[in-house]
């Protein structure tokens, strides 16, 4: 650890636990990605999780889930050049991986991974083409349906 105090939300547990499972390639991709998730996601396994994104040119951003990444790599338990586990990172999702075993939201999360596993650059596209992002103007808040 880098010095840095931070507590640690699910939000955080659920970040690392997709970084160990799927290979990000660029923040963008992971951005995207909770998008798709929230937006097809039933209400019933979403309940309590709310993300703002707001609209780009090639995809979405949230400043919440930024956040959370910029929290990791200060602490140093994601990689600062790459979305990547470090060492320390692994052993502490290893030491709090079991909180999210009850939630909803992060085994919908992992089911969705599974199906973007071998091609994560759809994600990417299918941002593009998803009615939300597509009725939105650039550079404001997409409304997603309430959970």
């Amino acid at each position: 650890m880098n010095g840095y105090a931070f507590t640690y939300t699910l939000h955080h547990v659920l970040l690392l636990k997709l970084l160990a499972a799927l290979p990000f390639d660029r923040v963008r991709t992971l951005h995207n990605f909770f998008f798709l998730a929230l937006a097809n996601c039933p209400a019933a396994q979403c309940s309590g999780i709310r993300y703002e994104f707001y609209k780009g040119a090639t995809g979405v951003h949230s400043f919440e889930i930024q956040s959370f990444v910029d929290d990791l790599k200060k602490s140093g338990l994601v990689c600062e050049e790459a979305l990547a586990l470090t060492k320390a990172g692994r052993e502490f999702y290893c030491q709090v991986a079991s909180l999210l075993h009850y939630e909803r939201f992060p085994a919908y999360c992992l089911q969705l991974a599974g199906n973007y596993r071998d091609s994560l650059w759809r994600v990417n596209h299918e941002v593009i083409f998803h009615p939300l992002f597509r009725k939105s103007k650039t550079g404001r808040k997409i409304l997603l349906p309430p959970a």
